[in-house]
């Protein structure tokens, strides 16, 4: 059986429409931290709806985001902050270089071995 045009060209998404998205978008650049965590929750409940086809521009600012509000809330430690935001920035560095790289595997987490 042959697909219509229309299912062809199907795409999945997480979220449940434009409105939800725009709403997650506006709270995760809001300066007010509790409508931030509502923001990092809803992306966390996307990401296990979709696991591994997750955006991963959306995941990486969301990793951004969240420590931005923890560090805020003034419950972390120096050595915990700084342990989020080197791994929030390594992976956001990760995809930036992948895409530049024609997504070959090419990590900063990893040495490099040239001798």
């Amino acid at each position: 059986m042959e697909k219509k045009g229309s299912e062809k060209n199907c795409h999945v998404l997480p979220w449940l429409n434009k409105a939800e998205w725009d709403q997650v978008r506006d709270y995760l650049y809001s300066m007010d931290s509790s409508l931030q965590r509502f923001a990092l929750d809803r992306i966390w409940a996307w990401r296990t709806r979709c696991a591994d086809s997750f955006p991963v521009a959306v995941e990486c600012t969301a990793y951004l985001v969240r420590c931005q509000v923890g560090d805020r809330s003034g419950q972390l430690t120096g050595d915990d902050l700084i342990l989020m935001y080197g791994t929030a920035l390594v992976r956001f560095l990760n995809v930036i270089m992948e895409r530049q790289q024609g997504r070959r595997c090419v990590t900063f987490n990893r040495p490099n071995n040239t001798s």
